[in-house]
């Protein structure tokens, strides 16, 4: 009779999981990993190709979700000039998306250095930015009085936005804590960004 690999695999990716988070991309060890889940490494790779799967298994959930946000905003962006984001609450919104996927988000800021995911966070920076400006064209476009600033502005805005949102999983904030963080970002950016975009 052949063995589970339904209960394997699912030890694999708990105990695959549980190596990334603790040493991180580079120093994980797939030994250790087979050890834990009592299988050779040979058997580890009947599950996956290598390290780099394993770490892609364990974030595409999270970077789907990502994805898919990004791109219901950009929808609503486009096909609405009168779209005003800073009446959501971006703050509640952030930390309950970044609960919902927290290993997926610590393992991709915290834990990728040496995949393909490193740039992770500057890939989102790259994005804030980049639909910042458009959302800055659609206004000015619409006849708002929008403050120009530089490309270096720019980017300096939306890395301080990014990097502060990420600041709940490197510093392992609770949800209290980490609501309380965003809504001080939101107090101490928004205003700013309004003024930029000549919103009210």
């Amino acid at each position: 009779m052949p063995k589970d690999r339904t209960v394997t695999n699912k030890k694999i990716i708990q105990y695959m999981k549980e190596e990334f988070l603790a040493y991180g991309y580079e120093k994980a060890s797939l030994n250790r990993v087979s050890a834990n889940v009592g299988i050779t490494t040979a058997g580890l790779y009947k599950h996956f190709k290598g390290k780099e799967d394993m770490f892609h298994f364990l974030v595409k959930d999270t970077l789907d979700a990502f994805d898919a946000i990004a791109q219901s905003g950009e929808e609503q962006m486009e096909s609405d000039a009168s779209y005003n984001p800073f009446d959501d609450d971006w703050a509640t919104f952030w930390v309950e998306f970044i609960f919902e996927h927290y290993d997926g988000f610590k393992l991709l800021v915290c834990c990728s250095e040496g995949s393909v995911y490193e740039d992770f966070e500057e890939r989102m920076i790259e994005h804030e930015e980049r639909e910042d400006k458009r959302y800055h064209e659609i206004l000015k476009a619409s006849g708002k009085k929008v403050k120009e600033i530089s490309d270096m502005q720019w980017h300096m805005l939306a890395t301080a936005y990014t990097h502060l949102v990420f600041e709940i999983v490197r510093h392992d904030m609770g949800r209290t804590e980490a609501l309380k963080h965003m809504r001080f970002v939101s107090e101490l950016l928004y205003p700013g960004w309004k003024d930029i975009y000549g919103i009210e």
